[in-house]
Order: C-alpha cells, then structure tokens, then sequence
C-alpha cells in the first residue's frame, strides 16, 4: 500500500547521492517503528538490525535512519491520511 502511494506521486529529485532506503522503505519503517511494542527509537534500531536485514538489506546506522525519517516527515503525515481515507471508505469492520 506505502508502494503504491508512493508510486502515485511525481517523483521527486533531490541533490547528492541517493539515499540507501527509498521513500515508501523510509515510511513502512516509521510506521513500525511508531507500534507499542518499541520502547524507544533505540530499542526499534535493535530490532530492525537484528530482525529486519533481509527485508531491507540497505538499512542504513541509526543515525542516517532518523535522518532519513526527518526528511520524509511531510510524505509520512500524508501517507497517514490516505490510509485513513482508504479505511474509512471501507466502512466499520464487520
């Protein structure tokens, strides 16, 4: 669902060399990493680095990972909105 949300935006080309995680990467992450289940970013990293390899074999120091977050903040919050629009055209569950 990220992939094709992201897929139907423009692409957008920003200076320097490519990232190591491409957007729709960057936003599943953060929404995992948002779940209850992590006490901490810290305590996510450990997880995603342990757990999550094969998955994203790209994943980048922790570091380069919040940034990364950080810079696709705006792209994240209307991700979020679309999921909520998507589900709730979908009406309550059965």
């Amino acid at each position: 669902m990220v992939d094709d949300f992201c897929q139907s935006l423009s692409p957008t080309k920003k200076p320097g060399p490519q990232a190591s995680l491409c957007a729709s990467e960057v936003i599943t992450l953060a929404i995992f990493a948002r779940w209850g289940r992590f006490s901490s970013e810290r305590d996510f990293y450990r997880y995603a680095t342990a757990r999550l390899c094969n998955a994203f074999p790209t994943l980048p120091d922790r570091s380069q990972f919040n940034r990364l977050v950080r810079s696709h903040e705006e792209l994240i919050e209307r991700f979020i909105v679309h999921l909520l629009s998507v589900l709730e055209a979908q009406g309550p569950p059965p």
